[in-house]
């Protein structure tokens, strides 16, 4: 039996190998290069909380995003198809950081690119990528 997120894993994983090595590979010789009056374009900079994530965070927030749109979101409750949602009220590691309101996944309003329902911003779930640098110990 084939594991289909095992093989979407590894196509994600050289999916990101091949950007990589494409941002980090130099022009041919032959390739126009613009003048040194021409403005030269500037790098797309990832902009957002996206940007602050470390590999493996980037390469879990690309899958959360492919099976949500292969699937649908999330439900709040704690079975197959949940992301084990846990109010405000009943979030233990709000002290920490540990909050949906620092998840990359958070709009702000009460929402959740992944998670359906309404989204406490003091609340979690399972699902949270929060960057590093938002976490305290």
């Amino acid at each position: 039996m084939k594991n289909i997120w095992l093989s979407n894993l590894d196509y994600q994983i050289n999916k990101i190998k091949r950007i990589n090595e494409a941002a980090h590979t130099k022009p041919d010789d032959d390739e126009e290069m613009p003048e040194d009056d021409e403005e030269m374009p500037e790098d797309d900079e990832e902009e957002g909380p996206e940007s602050k994530l470390n590999d493996r965070q980037k390469m879990m927030y690309e899958h959360y995003e492919h099976v949500v749109e292969a699937y649908g979101k999330f439900n709040q409750s704690a079975k197959a198809n949940g992301s084990h949602y846990a109010p405000a009220a009943k979030n233990p590691f709000q002290k920490n950081g540990m909050v949906c309101g620092n998840c990359v996944y958070f709009v702000g309003g009460g929402g959740c690119e992944i998670v359906s329902g309404k989204i406490e911003p003091m609340a979690i779930c399972k699902l949270w990528i929060i960057p590093q640098e938002l976490i305290k110990e």
